[in-house]
């Protein structure tokens, strides 16, 4: 095998087809590199392997039209036949020799991966393994083609066959799972010849051990087509007993049958056993908390897919595959659009989008729409959305939790004070909790409804009336949840106040200014940051020494009172420098006015027991802590501990909710003079000296 390996290499670098290809490749692999990795700055080389497929595809023909197919046109087949070389030998021999092109071809990808990591944090494990599944999906490229041109002698006939069969490969199975999504024999039949479907996997970080074995076995499979076209004058005199069997077309039919039975067997394997997510943060693997939670189910969940698996979100599919690993009580079911149209009417009224969910627990259900499934931000360079996490798992382990509950919360927001409205992410991230919301005008009603968990007061920019505090202090009282931000001390709201001092903390005067720049941001002394006091609601952030950003807050000072119907906790603390400012309509510090020392709290929770019940409060002193930038810039902290306190004030019993998963690594930055000198170097100059490097070589060739 070596000496043909060998031959067959030194017969391409001697070929001006070996260096175009050379050079063609490593343009395209240099050009979306520099585009997509130095340009844009993304860290991840998936990108650009995935645009690199197509290229893939128009380029190896070069190599592979001739390969077998010229061997017949000079002839030369018959000596190698009959040389004392094995037939296994020839065809692995130039088989190998192949893929040792596309891996120097390939080689400018490693290159841009040393590259990248001068410039930022790579996540190198994903970066390899989508170039593992480049090399793979080459090797089957070339299997493909070996056997294509073993079927003629003439090169262009191989090329235009090996064209059809790529162009077959990329567009009829997804065709064909499109259009005929609702026949099972051709889903499966279309499923079965999709031999791009195992690299999509590996290029999202998901090493499957039944997707590279099904890559291998395709390999295998037209690599023993070849030898049998290639060699079967030759096998048909040579071979005798179970050799010649084996090597017999009903021999090879037999192990391809084989091979075909064990990849079926293979996908019956428990995906707990096979799969492994390599990617960095674990993008596609259910956190312990999920797994813990879906254990715990003494019911029967079946989760409704209103799609055919084949059409289906992979990375749903991925997490719907864990699930079902996770717990004998969990059954996923796929519903085919054009067979059960009407499938959601049993649920809601309202028609969910494609691939949505129904997930369902004896008579309770829950819809979880697809457009749900990810976490999409704007990008103010292009000004389109771009996907920057996945938040799969927290919406399906959260609508799990809150039928196991079983319990509805509803969370109404008051309105009619120019208070905050709640973004659309916050009513995500409470529906996520088990959570539904409302808002709610004070003047419209004599009391809360009966249905009421809890009520949240955001930040009002006018003062409450008398009226409306009797209300919230009336539904509290009887054992109510509240959740009060504070109005910005720039605003006059005397009975709002009144109400947030009867819980245990008198409200001081004025806005609180950080002296100390250890909790301050970036030296702005009026955005305070912080990291909570030890609590039952700050346990998640407290243990994970998670700060939040509290602006325009106001300070409390907890009284020292003697009622034991009253109690009072903080959950976060100012430093001892902390002062309070007046501050003016404009934002103009009054210096001149009283100033009040500190320490104080900023937030705190409080419990009042009366005959009936307990009222339970959480207080929070800045009007914006739920405002979305602020938000933002703590990584989500700020609306965690709000969910935290809701749930622990209506002991939810929910498990914690399950952040979404960012995919957003820091961007590379390389700069601009930086990123053409990479451009010239690897998208010019390196394929150009592969170009000359053939034409010289064919010159010498020539002249000889």
């Amino acid at each position: 095998m070596l000496t043909i390996y060998l031959k067959e290499l030194r017969s391409n670098f001697k070929s001006f087809f070996g260096w175009l290809f050379l050079a063609v490749y490593t343009f395209f692999c240099s050009l979306y590199f520099v585009i997509y990795n130095i340009l844009n700055g993304s860290p991840y080389l998936s990108s650009t392997v995935s645009s690199l497929v197509v290229i893939l595809m128009f380029v190896f023909p070069l190599l592979t039209m001739r390969i077998l197919a010229e061997e017949k046109k000079l002839r030369t087949d018959q000596l190698l036949l009959t040389s004392p070389v094995r037939i296994s030998s020839i065809i692995l021999g130039k088989f190998f020799s192949l893929v040792t092109m596309m891996l120097i071809a390939s080689a400018v990808l490693l290159l841009g991966l040393l590259i990248m990591s001068f410039y930022g944090t790579v996540p190198v494990a994903e970066s390899l393994l989508a170039i593992l599944a480049l090399i793979l999906l080459g090797s089957m490229f070339a299997s493909i083609g070996l056997f294509l041109s073993a079927l003629t002698e003439h090169q262009f006939v191989a090329a235009i066959l090996t064209y059809g069969a790529f162009i077959f490969i990329m567009l009829v199975p997804s065709a064909l799972q499109i259009f005929f999504a609702s026949n099972k024999v051709v889903s499966t039949v279309a499923k079965a010849i999709d031999f791009l479907a195992p690299f999509d996997k590996l290029l999202t970080g998901i090493i499957n051990a039944a997707d590279i074995f099904r890559i291998l076995s395709i390999i295998a499979i037209f690599l023993l087509l070849a030898a049998r076209v290639f060699g079967k004058s030759a096998l048909d005199l040579a071979l005798v007993g179970s050799k010649k069997f084996f090597l017999s077309t009903a021999g090879i039919v037999a192990i391809i049958v084989l091979i075909i039975a064990a990849n079926v067997g293979a996908n019956y394997i428990p995906v707990k056993y096979i799969q492994y997510d390599a990617t960095k943060t674990g993008y596609y693997t259910l956190t312990k908390e999920s797994k813990e939670m879906v254990k715990s189910l003494d019911e029967d969940v079946t989760i409704h897919v209103l799609t055919d698996k084949n059409l289906a979100d992979n990375a749903l599919n991925l997490y719907l595959e864990q699930y079902e690993a996770a717990s004998g009580h969990i059954k996923v079911k796929y519903h085919s659009q054009k067979t059960e149209p009407t499938f959601y009417t049993a649920y809601t009224k309202d028609a969910p989008s494609s691939g949505s969910l129904i997930i369902t627990m004896g008579d309770k259900n829950r819809v979880i729409d697809s457009g749900n499934y990810y976490i999409r931000e704007i990008n103010y360079n292009t000004y389109q959305y771009d996907t920057t996490g996945v938040d799969i798992e927290g919406q399906i382990t959260a609508a799990i939790g809150a039928l196991k509950e079983g319990k509805e919360f509803k969370v109404y927001f008051i309105e009619g004070h120019n208070e905050l409205p709640p973004t659309d992410a916050m009513i995500d991230r409470l529906r996520k909790a088990g959570f539904t919301y409302e808002s709610i005008s004070l003047m419209t009603i004599d009391s809360l409804p009966e249905d009421c968990s809890a009520v949240v007061v955001n930040g009002p920019n006018t003062d409450l009336s008398k009226e409306d505090v009797k209300k919230i202090k009336s539904y509290i009282d009887k054992g109510g949840v509240g959740v009060l931000l504070a109005a910005a001390d720039t605003i006059e709201t005397p009975n709002y106040d009144e109400l947030l001092s009867s819980y245990g903390a008198e409200l001081v005067k004025g806005t609180v200014y950080e002296k100390d720049y250890q909790y301050n941001f970036q030296g702005e002394g009026f955005y305070l940051v912080y990291q909570p006091v030890a609590h039952a609601i700050t346990n998640k952030n407290y243990s994970g020494k998670r700060l939040s950003l509290l602006v325009q807050s106001r300070g409390f000072i907890i009284s020292e009172s003697d009622d034991p119907n009253l109690v009072c906790e903080p959950l976060f603390n100012t430093s001892d420098t902390a002062v309070a400012y007046q501050v003016g309509e404009n934002g103009e510090v009054k210096t001149d006015e009283d100033v009040v020392e500190g320490p104080f709290t900023v937030a705190f929770y409080s419990e009042k027991i009366s005959e009936a019940a307990i009222g339970k409060v959480t207080v929070i002193g800045s009007p914006l802590f739920l405002y979305d930038a602020m938000d933002a810039a703590t990584a989500y902290a700020n609306s965690d501990l709000f969910i935290e306190s809701l749930n622990y004030s209506c002991d939810t019993g929910v498990v914690a909710t399950i952040p979404a998963k960012s995919y957003e690594m820091p961007n590379l930055f390389v700069s601009q003079g930086v990123a053409l000198l990479y451009a010239a170097l690897l998208v010019v100059l390196l394929p150009l000296a592969e170009i000359i490097a053939g034409i010289v070589i064919m010159i010498i060739r020539r002249r000889k």
